[in-house]
């Protein structure tokens, strides 16, 4: 099976002895059999896989690990499943949404931030985000002129 890794470290996957692979309402587990690393993708052969028809039905899933295989991220970085949820609020305190989505960009990632009455691409650069609290689920801002308006 071949993988896009959407990690920041795409050798993770060679120490990994089984996933979680999410695909729509479908959550199936597998013992990785073997592994190995292309230039952008990640070859994975996983037990009980043996045809391209079998692996067709993972097409479009996501691989999900355990959380004690997670490599903690550089300061400043997070996973993206720790920012969906965040309560985002501006340097005043208002609060302009909560985080829906997060979108991967070459540049930098978007937090896609649904208010009471829209949504808000907010990007992801310490210009504009000067807080993350996990701790308390909040997300502090700084927009700048303009963005809550586009």
């Amino acid at each position: 099976m071949v993988v896009i890794p959407l990690t920041d470290d795409p050798s993770r996957f060679l120490k990994l002895k089984d996933i979680t692979v999410t695909t729509g309402a479908s959550v199936q587990q597998f013992q990785i059999e073997g592994t190995r690393k292309l230039t952008r993708t990640i070859l994975l052969k996983l037990r009980g896989i043996h045809t391209p028809e079998e692996a067709k039905n993972l097409v479009g899933g996501f691989i999900e690990i355990e959380a004690e295989h997670l490599t903690k991220p550089p300061e400043g970085n997070y996973f993206i499943f720790e920012i969906v949820g965040l309560e985002v609020r501006n340097t005043k305190g208002e609060k302009i949404g909560e985080v829906k989505e997060v979108i991967s960009l070459p540049a930098n990632d978007i937090y896609i931030v649904r208010g009471e009455k829209r949504d808000y691409d907010i990007p992801a650069i310490r210009e504009i985000v000067k807080k993350v609290d996990l701790k308390n689920r909040v997300m502090i801002i700084e927009p700048i002129d303009g963005l809550l308006e586009l």
